[in-house]
């Protein structure tokens, strides 16, 4: 019997650490099923602000505009509970490094450009690595461009590309889409272009709405004749 198929689209933004969180645990998930199902994901941008200057804003000061100057006593409390989810997936955050918030929209016409190239995966994690844990600016387009190549996507396809329209309204319409399903906040799963799964839940979540979508299907016995691939009736 041939693996039955899921198709999972992964809406995130580079800047949110509970994105590199659940994408991580959906790997467990599908590391842990790929016997059983075949699994088409693809990353579907989410910007958090996009309205963020292109040089970026100082992360203090971001979340204070967000959530008031409070926020600025609790942040430490934070980082370490982010730090710690983040060490149970393998994930080593250093917020540390993190002085400011980028704006995200180069990034994810980078994924969309890998996408677009068949190393979208690769090249998503390759940017929550060095976002989170090397602590590098994500609009950086020099940085981003060897990101790219350093993870598949031809030197010929990066050549101009930051500088060209390449990818921008390919990004915006896929933001407009995230929007019309109501999504409002990230990480989001869509499952079989049906089904939402929002936040980062832990892996046995994934294998629970897996087994819900996609059930194994069994064999009733009975005597009704058939033809084989063979030819034979």
């Amino acid at each position: 019997m041939s693996k039955q198929s899921i198709k999972i689209d992964i809406v995130s933004d580079i800047n949110c650490p509970w994105c590199y969180v659940g994408e991580q645990r959906l790997k467990k998930a599908v590391a842990a099923t790929e016997a059983k199902y075949s699994f088409d994901i693809s990353f579907k941008p989410y910007e958090l602000n996009a309205n963020l200057p292109q040089e970026g804003q100082d992360r203090v000061e971001y979340f204070k505009k967000a959530y008031g100057p409070n926020i600025v006593s609790q942040l430490d409390a934070m980082n370490e509970r982010m730090t710690n989810a983040g060490a149970e997936e393998g994930i080593e955050f250093r917020f540390d490094k993190l002085t400011k918030v980028n704006n995200t929209f180069n990034g994810h016409r980078l994924i969309w450009l890998a996408g677009e190239n068949g190393v979208q995966e690769k090249v998503a994690n390759a940017l929550f690595y060095s976002h989170f844990t090397e602590g590098n600016n994500m609009n950086d387009t020099e940085l981003l461009k060897q990101i790219g190549l350093d993870n598949g996507i031809p030197a010929e396809k990066l050549e101009g590309f930051f500088e060209s329209e390449a990818g921008k309204a390919e990004v915006r319409e896929m933001e407009q889409w995230a929007q019309d399903a109501g999504i409002t906040g990230v990480p989001a799963f869509i499952i079989n272009d049906k089904y939402l799964v929002s936040g980062a839940q832990p892996a046995e979540a994934f294998l629970n709405v897996f087994a819900q979508v996609a059930p194994q299907l069994e064999e009733i016995k009975g005597e009704g004749n058939s033809c084989g691939i063979d030819g034979c009736c």
